[in-house]
């Protein structure tokens, strides 16, 4: 089978693409943002790459020739705190990439059978994160442009799609370079330095943290799995962690001296308390989290000191 992955060569892309690309042609479609991957980005052996933009035609129609049977689409541009601030960015990539990429599907011969999304817990803003809710209102730009993607293809596409709403992901691999990804990494990076680290809203906030390893597990499954046509699945734990928690202990195993600070301050964009109810996701498709958190920190911070 053929995929196009957009936005390939990002964490979750990688981690996806090296566990399909034995049994599948594989082509990444991705801008290699130097933010995200550097000066120097590193490519997987085995498959191929079209180098560009999704909010440009002539790109989508590079990417396009390869003829692919699913689409996976996880380009975006990631981050609730940037996205605040860079507005005309988070809507090109994120709104007019998807817009046409069904554009381009809906009106060209082509024969791809269904798209994958990636999208996000920050749909929900501070509401309930269950596929049930109605009452869903985004609290950053980032979650917003996710929001009308998805509202965009259940609204126009005419093949069958899945969109996964994904929790808080993090694992081996994550950019540490990039000050807007994950909080764990952003976290690792100052804590091998020693240098402080503040918590935010008095240390209350919590989330989802799901492993890179499960995300990639579901994501793989609903490629195939006829069950998750045009559907709408949470992708968590379903458990709930305190920031300030994960911050503890990443200290201590990183053997850290660097200070914990707890502050009052409220970065727009941010939520409270998130946690995924994937209640839908485990009766249609029997899956649930195989690995722990104290797994996924524990190979994290394996992976950080040997870099």
């Amino acid at each position: 089978m053929r995929l196009l992955v957009t936005g390939g060569a990002g964490f979750i892309g990688t981690h996806l693409v090296n566990k399909l690309k034995n049994e599948h042609e594989i082509t990444i479609f991705d801008n290699f943002l130097e933010q995200v991957h550097g000066k120097i980005p590193k490519k997987i052996s085995g498959v191929d790459y079209v180098i560009g933009d999704v909010a440009n035609i002539q790109d989508w129609e590079i990417a396009m020739s390869s003829n692919p049977d699913i689409i996976i689409h996880l380009a975006s541009d990631t981050g609730t705190g940037q996205s605040m601030d860079e507005i005309i960015r988070y809507c090109n990539t994120n709104i007019m990439g998807t817009s046409i990429m069904i554009d381009i599907l809906n009106k060209k011969e082509n024969n791809v059978k269904k798209v994958i999304l990636s999208s996000s817990r920050a749909v929900y803003g501070d509401e309930n994160n269950s596929i049930s809710n109605c009452n869903i209102n985004p609290k950053s730009i980032y979650g917003v442009t996710k929001l009308t993607q998805e509202l965009l293809i259940k609204t126009s596409l005419k093949i069958p799609y899945t969109i996964l709403r994904y929790q808080n992901v993090y694992g081996d691999g994550q950019s540490l370079n990039n000050q807007y990804t994950g909080i764990i990494s952003i976290f690792s990076k100052k804590l091998q330095k020693n240098e402080s680290i503040e918590v935010y809203d008095q240390g209350i906030p919590t989330r989802d943290f799901i492993y890179v390893g499960d995300v990639v597990e579901i994501t793989s499954e609903c490629i195939f799995n006829k069950k998750s046509n045009n559907k709408i699945y949470n992708v968590g734990t379903g458990e709930s962690t305190k920031i300030l928690d994960v911050v503890n202990k990443l200290k201590e195993l990183y053997e850290s001296e660097s200070k914990i600070e707890i502050t009052s301050f409220h970065r727009d964009g941010d939520v409270i308390h998130a946690i995924g109810d994937i209640s839908e996701t485990f009766k249609d498709l029997n899956w649930s989290h195989k690995y722990s958190l104290d797994y996924g920190l524990n190979k994290i911070v394996e992976w950080v000191k040997n870099k």
